[in-house]
Protein backbone atom coordinates (compact mmCIF):
# COMPACT_ATOMS: atom_id res chain seq x y z
CA UNK A 1 0.00 0.00 0.00
CA UNK A 2 2.61 2.10 0.96
CA UNK A 3 4.66 1.55 -2.26
CA UNK A 4 1.40 2.11 -4.40
CA UNK A 5 0.66 5.64 -2.51
CA UNK A 6 4.38 6.59 -3.45
CA UNK A 7 4.08 5.73 -7.01
CA UNK A 8 0.95 8.36 -6.88
CA UNK A 9 2.52 10.92 -5.62
CA UNK A 10 5.49 10.60 -7.80
CA UNK A 11 3.26 10.60 -11.34
CA UNK A 12 1.17 13.58 -9.14
CA UNK A 13 4.56 15.58 -9.07
CA UNK A 14 5.67 14.06 -12.68
CA UNK A 15 2.49 15.68 -13.78
CA UNK A 16 2.51 19.17 -11.99
CA UNK A 17 6.12 19.71 -13.25
CA UNK A 18 5.03 19.26 -16.59
CA UNK A 19 1.93 21.56 -16.81
CA UNK A 20 4.36 24.12 -14.97
CA UNK A 21 6.67 23.77 -17.61
CA UNK A 22 4.43 23.98 -20.42
CA UNK A 23 5.47 26.68 -22.34
CA UNK A 24 2.87 29.28 -23.58
CA UNK A 25 2.32 30.16 -27.28
CA UNK A 26 3.32 33.67 -28.57
CA UNK A 27 2.64 34.92 -32.11
CA UNK A 28 4.54 37.78 -32.99
CA UNK A 29 3.57 39.17 -36.52
CA UNK A 30 6.71 40.98 -38.18
CA UNK A 31 7.07 42.50 -41.51
CA UNK A 32 8.60 41.05 -44.68
CA UNK A 33 10.69 44.21 -45.03
CA UNK A 34 14.45 44.02 -45.84
CA UNK A 35 17.07 43.92 -44.51
CA UNK A 36 15.33 44.10 -41.36
CA UNK A 37 12.69 41.59 -41.91
CA UNK A 38 13.45 38.88 -44.49
CA UNK A 39 11.47 36.32 -44.42
CA UNK A 40 12.98 34.00 -47.14
CA UNK A 41 15.75 32.42 -45.18
CA UNK A 42 14.11 34.00 -41.92
CA UNK A 43 17.31 36.56 -41.16
CA UNK A 44 17.58 40.40 -40.45
CA UNK A 45 18.56 43.39 -37.92
CA UNK A 46 15.10 43.26 -36.00
CA UNK A 47 14.37 40.10 -36.26
CA UNK A 48 17.64 38.90 -34.65
CA UNK A 49 17.02 41.93 -32.07
CA UNK A 50 13.23 40.45 -31.65
CA UNK A 51 15.15 36.57 -31.39
CA UNK A 52 17.45 38.03 -28.44
CA UNK A 53 14.53 39.68 -26.32
CA UNK A 54 12.31 36.85 -25.97
CA UNK A 55 14.99 34.39 -25.78
CA UNK A 56 15.32 35.92 -21.87
CA UNK A 57 11.64 34.45 -21.69
CA UNK A 58 12.05 30.75 -22.16
CA UNK A 59 8.18 30.13 -20.63
CA UNK A 60 6.85 31.07 -24.22
CA UNK A 61 7.08 28.64 -27.16
CA UNK A 62 7.73 31.98 -29.91
CA UNK A 63 6.24 31.45 -33.27
CA UNK A 64 7.16 34.21 -35.90
CA UNK A 65 4.17 35.06 -38.83
CA UNK A 66 5.68 36.94 -41.30
CA UNK A 67 2.72 39.64 -43.07
CA UNK A 68 2.91 43.28 -45.09
CA UNK A 69 3.20 46.16 -42.47
CA UNK A 70 0.60 47.73 -43.80
CA UNK A 71 -1.53 44.49 -42.11
CA UNK A 72 0.54 44.59 -39.18
CA UNK A 73 -1.45 46.89 -37.40
CA UNK A 74 -4.99 45.52 -38.23
CA UNK A 75 -3.93 41.91 -36.89
CA UNK A 76 -2.52 43.20 -33.19
CA UNK A 77 -6.15 45.57 -32.79
CA UNK A 78 -7.94 42.71 -33.74
CA UNK A 79 -6.09 40.31 -31.53
CA UNK A 80 -7.26 37.11 -33.75
CA UNK A 81 -4.14 36.23 -34.90
CA UNK A 82 -1.33 37.69 -33.14
CA UNK A 83 -0.04 38.67 -29.82
CA UNK A 84 2.82 40.78 -30.68
CA UNK A 85 3.60 43.17 -33.59
CA UNK A 86 7.11 44.16 -34.33
CA UNK A 87 8.06 47.80 -35.68
CA UNK A 88 5.13 49.64 -34.81
CA UNK A 89 5.67 53.33 -34.43
CA UNK A 90 4.45 55.68 -31.78
CA UNK A 91 2.24 57.66 -33.90
CA UNK A 92 0.25 54.24 -35.07
CA UNK A 93 -3.30 54.17 -33.78
CA UNK A 94 -2.66 50.44 -32.56
CA UNK A 95 -5.02 49.30 -29.58
CA UNK A 96 -2.64 48.02 -27.08
CA UNK A 97 0.55 48.61 -25.23
CA UNK A 98 3.88 49.79 -26.95
CA UNK A 99 7.12 48.70 -25.89
CA UNK A 100 9.94 51.57 -25.08
CA UNK A 101 11.65 52.16 -28.44
CA UNK A 102 13.86 49.19 -29.51
CA UNK A 103 13.78 49.44 -33.29
CA UNK A 104 16.26 52.30 -34.89
CA UNK A 105 15.92 53.78 -37.96
CA UNK A 106 19.25 55.69 -38.64
CA UNK A 107 18.51 58.01 -42.26
CA UNK A 108 21.30 59.84 -44.02
CA UNK A 109 22.11 61.78 -46.84
CA UNK A 110 24.34 59.63 -49.06
CA UNK A 111 26.62 61.04 -51.95
CA UNK A 112 29.41 59.86 -54.38
CA UNK A 113 33.11 61.32 -53.19
CA UNK A 114 33.76 62.00 -56.23
CA UNK A 115 30.95 64.24 -56.30
CA UNK A 116 32.80 66.43 -53.09
CA UNK A 117 29.65 67.70 -51.72
CA UNK A 118 29.55 69.63 -49.49
CA UNK A 119 26.33 68.87 -46.61
CA UNK A 120 26.16 69.58 -43.58
CA UNK A 121 22.32 70.75 -42.90
CA UNK A 122 19.37 70.28 -45.33
CA UNK A 123 19.72 73.97 -46.42
CA UNK A 124 22.57 71.95 -48.64
CA UNK A 125 20.47 69.99 -50.20
CA UNK A 126 19.17 72.87 -51.92
CA UNK A 127 20.14 72.78 -55.72
CA UNK A 128 21.12 69.10 -56.00
CA UNK A 129 19.03 66.33 -57.66
CA UNK A 130 17.71 63.86 -54.89
CA UNK A 131 16.34 60.15 -54.38
CA UNK A 132 14.53 59.88 -51.40
CA UNK A 133 11.94 57.11 -50.32
CA UNK A 134 8.06 57.70 -50.56
CA UNK A 135 7.01 59.68 -47.91
CA UNK A 136 10.52 61.06 -46.70
CA UNK A 137 9.32 64.52 -47.36
CA UNK A 138 6.54 63.86 -44.44
CA UNK A 139 8.77 61.98 -42.28
CA UNK A 140 12.03 64.11 -42.40
CA UNK A 141 10.84 67.40 -40.60
CA UNK A 142 9.29 71.24 -42.13
CA UNK A 143 13.04 72.60 -43.13
CA UNK A 144 13.16 69.07 -45.33
CA UNK A 145 9.76 69.83 -46.73
CA UNK A 146 9.79 72.93 -47.97
CA UNK A 147 13.58 71.99 -49.68
CA UNK A 148 11.83 69.00 -51.47
CA UNK A 149 8.98 71.13 -52.49
CA UNK A 150 11.42 74.07 -53.71
CA UNK A 151 13.32 71.57 -55.31
CA UNK A 152 12.70 70.92 -58.94
CA UNK A 153 15.05 67.30 -59.15
CA UNK A 154 13.70 66.30 -55.82
CA UNK A 155 12.43 62.27 -56.33
CA UNK A 156 10.59 60.08 -54.13
CA UNK A 157 10.43 55.94 -54.91
CA UNK A 158 8.57 53.08 -53.41
CA UNK A 159 11.10 50.62 -53.80
CA UNK A 160 14.69 52.00 -51.65
CA UNK A 161 16.85 50.06 -53.82
CA UNK A 162 15.70 52.69 -56.57
CA UNK A 163 16.56 55.46 -54.69
CA UNK A 164 20.50 53.38 -54.48
CA UNK A 165 20.91 53.09 -57.95
CA UNK A 166 19.35 56.54 -59.26
CA UNK A 167 22.46 58.05 -57.02
CA UNK A 168 24.68 55.23 -57.88
CA UNK A 169 24.31 55.40 -61.57
CA UNK A 170 24.42 59.05 -61.45
CA UNK A 171 21.12 59.58 -62.39
CA UNK A 172 21.29 61.88 -58.83
CA UNK A 173 23.56 63.57 -56.80
CA UNK A 174 21.93 62.55 -53.25
CA UNK A 175 20.45 59.26 -52.16
CA UNK A 176 18.31 60.08 -48.89
CA UNK A 177 17.43 57.30 -46.76
CA UNK A 178 18.21 54.42 -43.64
CA UNK A 179 22.30 53.68 -43.63
CA UNK A 180 20.98 49.76 -43.15
CA UNK A 181 18.84 49.83 -46.66
CA UNK A 182 21.88 51.64 -47.99
CA UNK A 183 24.65 48.90 -46.99
CA UNK A 184 22.30 46.25 -47.80
CA UNK A 185 21.90 47.39 -51.49
CA UNK A 186 25.57 47.91 -51.98
CA UNK A 187 26.02 44.58 -50.91
CA UNK A 188 23.92 43.02 -54.64
CA UNK A 189 26.69 41.36 -57.03
CA UNK A 190 25.48 44.44 -59.38
CA UNK A 191 27.54 46.64 -57.64
CA UNK A 192 29.79 44.25 -56.01
CA UNK A 193 31.05 42.77 -59.15
CA UNK A 194 29.73 44.38 -62.50
CA UNK A 195 30.08 48.32 -61.24
CA UNK A 196 32.79 47.48 -58.89
CA UNK A 197 31.42 49.73 -55.79
CA UNK A 198 32.41 49.85 -52.08
CA UNK A 199 30.85 51.25 -49.45
CA UNK A 200 33.97 53.47 -48.98
CA UNK A 201 33.35 55.42 -52.63
CA UNK A 202 30.51 57.23 -50.76
CA UNK A 203 30.39 59.86 -47.98
CA UNK A 204 27.83 59.88 -45.71
CA UNK A 205 25.90 62.84 -44.50
CA UNK A 206 24.35 62.75 -40.86
CA UNK A 207 21.45 65.09 -40.85
CA UNK A 208 18.99 64.20 -38.74
CA UNK A 209 18.61 62.18 -35.37
CA UNK A 210 17.92 58.21 -35.16
CA UNK A 211 13.85 57.87 -35.42
CA UNK A 212 12.98 54.21 -33.18
CA UNK A 213 9.87 52.12 -33.33
CA UNK A 214 8.19 49.62 -31.11
CA UNK A 215 6.63 46.11 -30.36
CA UNK A 216 3.17 46.51 -29.40
CA UNK A 217 1.35 43.59 -27.16
CA UNK A 218 -2.35 43.01 -26.11
CA UNK A 219 -0.64 41.90 -22.92
CA UNK A 220 0.21 44.90 -20.56
CA UNK A 221 2.43 42.24 -18.29
CA UNK A 222 4.11 41.16 -20.88
CA UNK A 223 4.95 44.37 -22.28
CA UNK A 224 6.51 45.38 -18.99
CA UNK A 225 8.37 42.29 -18.74
CA UNK A 226 9.79 43.07 -22.31
CA UNK A 227 10.66 46.47 -21.52
CA UNK A 228 13.16 45.40 -18.99
CA UNK A 229 14.67 43.02 -20.82
CA UNK A 230 15.01 45.92 -23.38
CA UNK A 231 16.96 48.26 -20.93
CA UNK A 232 18.67 44.84 -19.55
CA UNK A 233 20.30 44.04 -22.89
CA UNK A 234 20.53 48.11 -23.19
CA UNK A 235 22.83 48.38 -20.71
CA UNK A 236 25.25 45.12 -20.93
CA UNK A 237 25.21 46.10 -24.88
CA UNK A 238 23.67 43.13 -26.47
CA UNK A 239 21.63 45.27 -28.23
CA UNK A 240 24.73 47.85 -29.59
CA UNK A 241 26.54 44.41 -30.22
CA UNK A 242 23.79 43.46 -32.93
CA UNK A 243 23.31 46.90 -34.66
CA UNK A 244 27.80 46.98 -35.47
CA UNK A 245 27.04 43.74 -36.37
CA UNK A 246 24.66 44.59 -39.29
CA UNK A 247 26.59 47.39 -40.37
Amino acid sequence: MIKILCRLLLVSLLCTSSLLMAKQDLKIGIGNFAPFLVEKDHHGLFLELTEEIFKQLPNYNVKFIYMSNNRLLHEINSGQRIDVACNIFLNSPVNGYLSTPVFRYTDVAVSKNSAKLKISNISDLQGHSIAAYQGAKEMLGDDFKAMALANPNYSEYSHPDETTYMMVAGEKDVRIGDIHIFLHDLADKRYKNEEKTAVKDFTIHRLWPDVYSHIAFKDKALRDSVNQIIKDLTTDGTIEAIYRKHR
